[in-house]
């Protein structure tokens, strides 16, 4: 049996989750690209070791600018796409329910802050319905508790999800800091307003006021919450101005960065969310 093997060209390798295997010892290649797309140093670490053994100039392509300005690096960044069409608003008015709140993740606890449990009690008990999908983690915290709908990760079409929400909000585990929160993208592509808490690489694309809510800690939380409840003309500019952005960094900002990125060229500065007119 005869092997063979890539020579020349461009690898690209998605993430660092997984090792990278001793086959690439038996290639060549152009250029060899990782996209670090989450928070693991050590791992990245040994797949770029494993490839410069072989011979590769690797190059770290990041998923955020805060999570490059984390791991001090200098690559180019490249956001994770979304299909802005799919992830819209299909409404002009609010249907008449309770106020709808919620998320959507993996189902792991570490992407759950360790206070949401108090946080969901807590705006169920104000009246607000709670949709969490990717959390039946929480389960055994949030036992009993009216107004909270729990749900398996992919339970629901994610767009379709989105949709039933009036108000995205997301945290993660202190002990887990989101290297982008494509999830944040999508919902602010369906024009929900943000409530977030200020560490993430979706910070990136966030700004307090003008397109989101960051909160601090869960009484900020709930306060925004309860703002955007009672205020719906405040809710409903927070979202447009996050679909807004949303649509510019999928539809423009991002073929601009991968085009930039298959010449080995530097893209120019990204936009600033509070100057996006583009819908």
């Amino acid at each position: 049996m005869t092997l063979r093997f890539p020579r020349g060209g461009t690898f690209v390798f998605v993430g660092t989750y997984f090792r990278i295997g001793h086959w690439t010892r038996f290639t060549r290649s152009d250029r060899a690209i990782i996209i670090y797309n989450t928070d693991q140093p050590d791992r990245l670490a040994k797949n770029v070791a494993r490839l410069e053994r072989g011979g590769h100039a690797v190059e770290i392509v990041y998923t955020s600018r805060a999570l490059r300005h984390r791991h001090g690096g200098n690559g180019h960044v490249l956001e994770s796409p979304i299909d802005v069409a799919r992830f819209r608003p299909w409404r002009l008015v609010r249907p008449l329910r309770p106020f709808t709140v919620g998320r959507l993740s993996r189902d792991i606890r570490s992407k759950h802050h360790e206070d949401d449990p108090a946080l969901w009690r807590a705006l169920a008990g104000r009246g607000y319905r709670v949709r969490l999908m990717g959390a039946t983690c929480l389960a055994e915290e949030l036992a009993g508790v009216q107004n909270v709908e729990l749900l398996r990760a992919g339970a629901e079409d994610p767009a379709a999800f989105l949709r039933s929400l009036d108000c995205f909000v997301y945290r993660t585990s202190a002990r887990w800091f989101e290297a982008y929160g494509r999830v944040i993208i999508e919902a602010m592509a369906t024009g929900l307003p943000i409530v977030a808490g200020r560490d993430g690489g979706y910070t990136d694309h966030l700004r307090h006021g003008i397109n989101a809510r960051l909160v601090a800690d869960t009484h900020d939380a709930i306060d925004s919450v309860e703002r955007l409840a009672s205020e719906p003309m405040e809710a409903a500019r927070l979202g447009m101005a996050a679909r807004r952005c949303a649509v510019t960094l999928n539809r423009e900002e991002l073929p601009m960065r991968t085009v930039a990125l298959l010449a080995n060229v530097r893209p120019r500065a990204a936009h600033d969310p509070r100057s996006v007119t583009a819908f």
